[in-house]
């Protein structure tokens, strides 16, 4: 299974590989008059109300917006990318495309009952690792501004800088930052107490919708079966289903959680399933990924990460329409929760929380690539990093405070 698993990763490395080779960037001296491409683009970072309610936005999320600037940063992962990407733009030649996450940052950490670590890979792609370094290390800045305890932010980004290097150069093993433990207390560890309270975040969809969702399930089940044919249909029948509002990033993306019957023994076991479509890939967009495909390609990414694929994965084929995207689907492992910035007590909870960081997010080259490959990728790795980690460092306090300033003016609208 292992050797197969290789195989389809080496296969999906060499597709992107190619895909990234007939990507067409502007000339140098193009560079300044033309917005248009990778690399082109000096994103802004100003969002207005009026437009975010024209494209969905509730009023609860505009309010939470307007809360604090770490809230409004995590809904503009698309701009600090192509404004990263902007910044670098004179050494888009040496900076070699990877498996990039796209919006890392420290809400993004998740802890389950057996795991923990980043998560949210709708955003994944191939890009520059510049990418990731300015992303997470602005949101340690702009988490350190409301920390109720000491907080030095140069010390965290060192911590994240310091372990992204160590897991470039050699396979690196990732120790448990403390705050998981307390995460977990936080969290029933009864299975059917967290299904209650999983259970109680389904919202009614309207019949219409529900209606289609179904018919379409049929060839979901039809897939997982000749994929996992251990599983009888029995497994996959939908007990509850209806729409969920969560996250900040991905709000404006409509969302289903489904309750599936599971093991039939016990009984009282359910799995909840997620249901969204993926963010829509853009032609301006640095971190390039198929815009053909839909939903697929997350999951890929989240393999080539190092993420572990959850229990239940794949996508919905949608029936009734070939507009709309396909959705992704990927089971909530039990005990699932996000980290809250409220949950970190002291420098040493960011400290660790920014070394696991980095040693997920650059510890995926020992793991995914073909074995060919890692010399060249390493070496180029380690050179645009050299390049790249002084400049990162300096953008990412500059783009923190660019989004605290956006964010002043932001809650002043109506």
């Amino acid at each position: 299974m292992k050797r197969r698993s290789r195989a389809l990763t080496t296969i999906f490395l060499g597709a992107v590989c190619i895909s990234a080779s007939l990507i067409t960037f502007p000339s140098a001296s193009a560079q300044t008059t033309s917005p248009g491409g990778p690399f082109g683009q000096r994103a802004s970072f100003r969002l207005n109300k009026s437009a975010l309610r024209a494209q969905g936005a509730s009023s609860g999320l505009l309010e939470g917006l307007s809360v604090n600037a770490y809230r409004y940063f995590r809904l503009l992962a698309r701009q600090f990318a192509a404004r990263t990407c902007y910044e670098f733009r004179g050494l888009r030649w040496r900076l070699p495309s990877v498996a990039v996450h796209g919006d890392a940052h420290l809400e993004q950490f998740v802890v389950t009952d057996t795991a923990f670590g980043l998560s949210d890979f709708d955003r994944a792609g191939y890009g520059s690792a510049v990418v990731d370094l300015v992303r997470y290390a602005a949101s340690i800045h702009l988490a350190c501004r409301d920390a109720t305890w000491a907080c030095d932010p140069d010390q965290a980004v060192s911590a994240y800088f310091s372990a992204y290097r160590a897991a470039l150069d050699h396979p690196v093993t990732r120790s448990q930052p403390a705050v998981v433990d307390r995460v977990r207390l936080g969290v029933s560890q009864d299975r059917t107490a967290w299904l209650r309270w999983a259970d109680a975040l389904i919202q009614p969809m309207s019949p219409t919708a529900e209606r289609a969702l179904r018919e379409e399930w049929k060839q979901f089940v039809a897939l997982m079966q000749a994929t996992s044919p251990e599983r009888p249909e029995a497994f996959y029948r939908i007990v509850r289903v209806g729409s969920i509002e969560i996250g900040i990033g991905s709000a404006l993306e409509p969302k289903t959680l489904i309750r599936i019957a599971g093991p039939t023994i016990p009984e009282t076991i359910y799995l909840m399933l997620e249901a969204r479509v993926t963010a829509t890939a853009d032609d301006h967009d640095c971190v390039s990924r198929p815009v053909n495909g839909g939903s697929l390609h997350v999951l890929m990414f989240r393999s080539l990460l190092g993420e572990r694929l959850p229990e239940v994965f794949g996508f919905l084929p949608r029936i009734e329409t070939q507009d709309e995207p396909e959705l992704w689907v990927q089971a909530w492992d039990s005990g699932h929760r996000e980290l809250a910035l409220t949950d970190l007590r002291n420098q040493s909870d960011l400290n660790e929380l920014a070394t696991d960081a980095g040693s997920q997010l650059a510890g995926h080259l020992w793991t995914a690539f073909p074995e060919p490959l890692r010399g060249h990728q390493r070496f180029a790795q380690l050179r645009a990093f050299e390049m790249t980690e002084r400049r990162a460092r300096e953008l990412a306090r500059e783009l923190a405070d660019e989004t605290v300033s956006e964010w002043n003016r932001f809650r002043r609208q109506r």
